[in-house]
């Protein structure tokens, strides 16, 4: 038995995914969590074994909370989705610790087969995840998204910065100095030639880093929400 746990901010996410996993042999969902703190509270006493990962959450972002399920659980199987099948995202939660990714477009079957080709080890991108990357490959980085030129460390600042978190509360998240956040964010600005705060969220709901409203997760099929 595949033991799902399902890490997403937004209920409605929750709900679909749900009622998807229902419906396939085998596998079981054991555990919601809406932020990473409580992911990592969830996996030992729901004894997960497959963690479903969205690429936001309200006290994180998916990239650091893979790593953060990683590190405390490695042989943990992890399927990172998001909004876009484009961006930095797909390939820095690989990077991570994922082995599949897939996009709330997907077809419902290309969900339920990344959990189980996570499940034993096989790497799974759905399809337009997989398209965007080959073309990503081939074409270079210029003219891709902005957001690509960032580091690990920038990325998830820029993530913090963009959800309104004030500076004090992400140096005291990320253990770091406000000093040295404000070092990144001013860092931030001079890589995608923004200067403000505003900018930089304006950019991040352009490119699809920021979700601009829940109705959004209403991509996955409708049969599936029904």
């Amino acid at each position: 038995m595949i033991r799902v746990q399902l890490i997403a901010g937004q209920r409605l996410v929750h709900i679909a995914l749900k009622a998807l996993l229902e419906q396939a042999a085998g596998m079981e969902l054991v555990a919601h969590a809406f932020t990473a703190q409580e992911a990592l509270e969830q996996i030992e006493p729901a004894r997960v074994t497959t963690a479903l990962v969205a690429v936001s959450l309200s006290d994180a972002e998916g990239v650091e909370t893979i790593r953060r399920l990683h590190s405390r659980r490695s042989q943990l199987a992890i399927v990172g989705f998001g909004e876009h099948c484009d961006g930095p995202f797909p390939s820095r939660m690989l990077e991570a610790g994922a082995t599949a990714y897939v996009s709330l477009q997907a077809h419902e079957q290309e969900w339920i087969q990344a959990v189980r080709r996570a499940q034993v080890g096989q790497r799974f991108l759905s399809a337009d995840v997989a398209r965007n990357l080959a073309f990503h490959s081939m074409e270079g980085a210029d003219g891709r998204n902005p957001f690509e030129a960032l580091s690990g460390r920038e990325l998830q600042v820029a993530h913090m910065v963009i959800r309104c978190q004030k500076v004090p509360h992400i140096a005291k998240s990320l253990v770091l100095s406000p000093k040295t956040v404000n070092s990144y964010r001013y860092r931030i600005f001079e890589k995608l030639g923004i200067e403000s705060d505003v900018q930089l969220t304006l950019l991040a709901l352009q490119h699809g880093l920021l979700e601009s409203t829940v109705s959004r997760a209403g991509a996955l099929p409708e049969k599936v929400l029904a």
